[in-house]
């Protein structure tokens, strides 16, 4: 069974040398290569190509990565594109919300008040 998964999001380097981003659409287990939608990419003109990488310098990104509103709106642009209902409705509810408000509302972090000198005091 291949450690790649058709949907993962990877990081990799093309025979040329360049680092691209994108999902796996296909992987072949015996060849070690896989097929790669790239969405950023150092070389430009690979963004929005299919291309075939090897398995060997690929690496799986995180599930669920802190996106800017920029990266927000890219995979928006993306949802749209593949036609994915359900992904550009979980995007733009995102989007509307603020990844930055849910990020402060899940860390449980506190904020207090103090003074210069580090009191709380602020007399």
């Amino acid at each position: 069974m291949s450690k790649w998964t058709t949907g993962d999001w990877i990081q990799a380097y093309t025979d040329d040398g360049a680092l691209v981003h994108g999902y796996l659409i296909a992987a072949s287990a015996p060849i070690q290569t896989a097929l790669l939608q790239v969405t950023h990419s150092d070389n430009k003109e690979l963004m929005g190509k299919e291309i075939a990488v090897s398995d060997r310098g690929m690496k799986k990104l995180s599930e669920n990565p802190r996106k800017s509103e920029q990266e927000i709106r890219s995979l928006i642009d993306l949802a749209l594109q593949i036609r994915d209902e359900a992904w550009f409705t979980e995007l733009t509810n995102e989007l509307r919300t603020g990844p930055r408000r849910a990020r402060r509302k899940d860390d449980g972090q506190q904020f207090r008040t103090v003074n210069r000198l580090g009191s709380p005091d602020i007399r």
